[in-house]
């Protein structure tokens, strides 16, 4: 090909490219593959996903790969070389159907995460769901899933905030996007730096099991700070975070974001945000739920600061509260 003619062809490629190769490669940084989002609504499902992924695209820290984009530029690299448009082919891919820099031959690094997604929405309301996969074993990253939910009107704003939040959960650094950035329950890393600093707490199979369910995270050096108290702001943000799979809606915003929640708050804030799977039942231990006796009891202990691996204890005791309670059903249905 003639260099002015390939000058011009890559310009006029460029505008499909930039999901392909959003940054560009270098060695040091892991590599993120933008994979399939699936939902209920098509047109919207791609518009969030083309948002999500512009947003990730921000990012330094990663390169990004569109993997869908490879592949509807294979087809049509494809079906230029046939001869039936009439247009000079461009290069030619890489065998992974990827393309590397524009105008080189070369492949993109292998990646390290895979990235899908999940559009639940109705006529007002949006809830978007991202997973992060690790590509060597196919298993999802610890807490490696972000639940955003919120007015489908704002939904341009749901996916930015969505792949900020992933991002900050890959690389612990934020990316410089116009929204508030909300409060995030850590910013978790992959599982094979998880530090165990929690080993001689009472609550250490608590803390797995909430780890393994995403509803807590790593701190980005991988440790877990099992004595650190729970920020109102911290427990605002795992609210939330529970909400998709309690299927209950509690609005809690506080008044002092940065002050320690305290262990009989969040004992309320939990009991009312599960009660549409466990109804409420009080006993004569002060009042506390079933679940909540032994993290949280006495009148002076409510008022203490809730750590870590006492939130741990709770989440655990709570969920498994709902499992028993259910569980007759289930075993009784056809």
């Amino acid at each position: 090909m003639v260099k002015g003619q390939r000058c011009v062809w890559e310009l006029l490629l460029s505008p499909m490219l930039w999901g392909l190769t959003l940054a560009c490669p270098q060695a040091t940084r892991p590599t993120l593959a933008i994979g399939a989002f699936e939902g209920n609504a098509e047109t919207l499902v791609q518009e969030v996903r083309q948002r999500v992924v512009q947003t990730l695209a921000l990012s330094t820290h990663l390169q990004i790969t569109d993997r869908l984009q490879a592949r509807a530029l294979l087809q049509e690299q494809r079906l230029r070389e046939s001869g039936l448009t009439g247009d000079t082919p461009p290069a030619p891919l890489s065998k992974g159907g990827e393309r590397g820099d524009l105008g080189t031959n070369a492949p993109l690094a292998p990646a390290n995460w895979l990235l899908v997604g999940r559009i639940v929405s109705d006529e007002t309301r949006l809830q978007i769901e991202l997973s992060c996969l690790d590509v060597r074993t196919g298993a999802l990253l610890i807490g490696g899933v972000e639940v955003v939910s919120g007015a489908r009107a704002e939904w341009e704003t749901l996916a930015q905030r969505a792949g900020e939040r992933m991002h900050r959960r890959l690389t612990g650094k934020t990316l410089p996007v116009g929204i508030p950035i909300e409060p995030l329950p850590d910013e978790g890393v992959p599982p094979s730096r998880n530090l165990r600093d929690y080993e001689e707490s009472p609550y250490r199979w608590h803390i797995d099991y909430v780890l393994e369910k995403g509803w807590m995270r790593l701190y980005p050096d991988g440790t877990f700070r099992p004595q650190e108290p729970v920020s109102a702001c911290y427990f605002a943000g795992l609210l939330k975070r529970l909400q998709a799979q309690l299927g209950t809606f509690v609005a809690y915003e506080p008044s002092e974001p940065n002050r320690p929640i305290s262990r009989g708050q969040a004992v309320i804030l939990l009991t009312k945000l599960s009660e549409s799977r466990l109804p409420t039942t009080r006993s004569s231990y002060l009042d506390m739920p079933d679940w909540a006796k032994g993290i949280v009891g006495w009148e002076s202990a409510r008022a203490t600061p809730l750590t870590r691996e006492r939130l741990a204890g709770l989440l655990y005791n709570l969920m498994r509260a709902i499992e028993a309670r259910e569980k007759p059903s289930e075993e009784g249905s056809p």
